[in-house]
């Protein structure tokens, strides 16, 4: 039983254009098309985009096997400069939030209070230590926040790691 095919407008335009492509490439080489063209110029570069702040977990690495007590060290990059928690909201001022194990705020909502899977780093310190982790596979998302605790739109890092017994 033949079948119909139906192709919208859109296809048939689609295909039409291919197969003038595809003819347009055929045909005699002339002296002129095997003659050295100039090289393009390349179009401008597109200019940086502001670089935001930016949290990097230095320790541990991805993929690290370590013991039950993690010693989580940060630092930044960008537009910010991590200080002792104001309480205040400050641009380009903030200081390190740890999530363990839990999914992470949305940018610019207050971070719930210190628990065992989220640590504000309040004192300005670059260090944290998580006691006595059970053996197994763990996830540390690490975040800047405002002195006022609601989490600073940048880049986070995430890093993967293995407690051993």
């Amino acid at each position: 039983m033949p079948r119909s095919i139906v192709m919208s407008k859109s296809s048939f335009a689609v295909i039409a254009l291919g197969v003038a492509a595809l003819a347009a490439c055929g045909g005699e080489k002339k002296a002129a098309d095997t003659a050295a063209a100039p090289a393009a110029a390349a179009p401008p570069a597109a200019p940086a985009a502001a670089a935001g702040p930016e949290v990097v977990i230095t320790s541990p690495k991805e993929g690290d096997s370590t013991g039950t007590d993690v010693t989580v060290t940060l630092s930044k990059q960008g537009p910010v400069n991590i200080e002792k928690a104001s309480g205040t909201k400050a641009e380009g001022v903030g200081h390190y939030h740890l999530f363990l194990d839990t999914a992470v705020v949305a940018d610019g909502t207050v971070i719930p209070p210190t628990t065992a899977h989220m640590v504000h780093i309040g004192t300005g310190d670059s260090t944290y230590t998580f006691k006595g982790l059970a053996p197994g596979a763990h996830q540390i998302i690490a975040v800047i926040g405002y002195g006022d605790h609601s989490a600073m739109a940048g880049k986070r890092d995430t890093v993967n790691f293995v407690v051993k017994k």
